[in-house]
C-alpha cells in the first residue's frame, strides 16, 4: 500500500508518493495559504492540492483505494489551510506528533479522511496568554516536522543540544534537545525584508538576483544596527545609494547583515539566559541569504559551530519528519 504526504506553506504545496518507507514521486504546485487568505475561501488550495494528489495517481497508474493514507503538514492546520487545529504544547517529538495527528474528513474534493500533523507551540496547557506574558509565546507550523526529520537523520545529534534556525517569511529559531523541540523564538524577518524591498525607498537600490553573502557586507549591516539601532541602520544602508559608495548586491548584504544580526543577537542573548547547554546551530534553507544567519554565528557566537544544510539524501527534512513518523506509526499503529 501507498501514502502520500503533502507539505503545505505560505506559498507552496509539494506533494509526494510513498510505498513502505520509499519516495516514488513528488508533484508541487505554486499555492499556499496565502492563496486562500487573498481569494478569502480555502477552496484554491485544496484544490491545488487534489491537484497535485490527482497527478500522482495518474503518472504512477493507481487509484485513490491504492492510498492507506492521506497526511498533511505545515500550514494546513491554521485558519486559511484544511481546518484550524490547536498547536501541540512543547515537549514536541515525533511521537508527540503522531499522537496528535487530527484527523479530518475533507468531503469537498477530496473526500476521505486525512491525517493532518500539528504545528508546536510554547504555551502550556491551560496557561492563559495576556499582553504581559505574550513575548514568552511562539509558535511554528512546519518546522515541528522538519526538527523530526533532522533528529532522524542526524543532522540534530540526540546526545546534544542544538538550535535549529528555519529563516523564512518568520525566521524561527528551535531549541531542540534530546530530539524535541522543547522552546521556540520567532522573529518577523521575512515579511519585513519583503515590505522594505517592495514598499519604502530602498525598492530600486537592491538587487533582484541571488547573490553570494560576504563576511565583511554582512558584518558591516550588523555593525551599523548595532551602533545606531535599525531605523538608523536602514537610513544607511539607503544613505550608501545616495553618496554612491557602493552597488546594489552590497547594499543587499548589508540588509541581510542588518535583519540577519537582530535574529543572531536575539540567539546569543537566548543562550546565555536559558539555552545554556546548545553544542551545535544548523540552519536550514537553499537560498544563498541564509548563509549571512551563519556568518553572524561566526562573529556573534564564535564558540558553537553552526552549518547551513539544505534537505538530506535528496529529500527534504519535512519529507524525512514524515518518514519517521511512518516508522513510529508502524511500531505504535493510529
Amino acid at each position: 500500500m501507498y501514502n502520500i504526504y503533502m507539505d503545505t506553506g505560505t506559498s507552496n504545496t509539494r506533494a509526494y508518493l510513498i510505498k513502505g518507507f520509499e519516495l516514488i514521486d513528488a508533484a508541487a504546485i505554486h499555492v499556499g495559504t496565502k492563496d486562500s487568505a487573498i481569494s478569502g475561501s480555502n477552496k484554491v488550495l485544496l484544490s491545488a492540492m487534489k491537484e497535485c494528489y490527482d497527478k500522482l495517481l495518474m503518472n504512477n497508474g493507481l487509484q485513490d483505494g491504492d492510498i492507506k493514507g492521506l497526511w498533511s503538514s505545515g500550514m494546513v492546520t491554521n485558519t486559511f489551510g484544511i481546518v484550524e487545529v490547536e498547536h501541540v504544547h512543547t515537549p514536541v517529538d515525533g511521537q508527540k506528533l503522531l499522537d496528535r495527528v487530527y484527523i479530518h474528513y475533507e468531503g469537498q474534493f477530496f473526500k476521505r479522511k486525512m491525517m493532518l500533523i500539528c504545528g508546536a507551540k510554547t504555551a502550556q496547557p491551560g496557561e492563559v496568554v495576556t499582553i504581559d506574558n505574550i513575548d514568552r509565546m511562539n509558535n511554528v507550523r512546519g518546522e515541528e516536522i522538519e526538527v523530526v526529520g533532522m533528529a532522524a537523520a542526524g543532522i540534530l545529534p540526540k546526545d546534544k543540544d542544538c538550535v535549529m534556525i528555519s529563516p523564512g517569511s518568520h525566521t524561527h529559531l528551535c531549541y531542540v534537545s534530546n530530539g524535541a523541540i522543547v522552546d521556540i523564538v520567532s522573529n518577523f524577518t521575512g515579511e519585513l525584508d519583503y515590505a522594505i524591498k517592495k514598499d519604502t525607498i530602498l525598492a530600486g537600490e537592491l538587487s533582484d538576483k541571488e547573490i553570494d553573502m560576504e563576511p565583511e557586507y554582512i558584518n558591516k549591516g550588523y555593525q551599523y544596527l548595532k551602533q545606531y539601532g535599525i531605523c538608523r541602520a536602514l537610513y544607511i544602508t539607503h544613505a550608501t545609494r545616495v553618496f554612491n559608495v557602493s552597488s546594489d548586491e552590497i547594499r543587499s548584504q548589508i540588509l541581510a547583515g542588518i535583519l540577519s544580526g537582530s535574529v543572531i543577537d536575539l540567539l546569543a542573548a537566548r543562550i546565555d539566559e536559558a539555552w545554556k547547554g546548545v553544542e551545535k546551530i544548523v540552519i536550514i534553507g537553499g537560498k544563498s541569504y541564509v548563509e549571512s544567519y551563519r556568518i553572524l554565528c561566526e562573529t556573534i557566537i564564535p564558540h558553537i559551530p553552526a552549518q547551513v544544510v539544505h534537505g538530506y539524501e535528496g529529500k527534504s527534512f519535512a519529507l524525512c519528519g514524515f518518514l519517521e513518523l511512518l516508522r513510529l506509526t508502524k511500531e505504535n499503529p493510529l
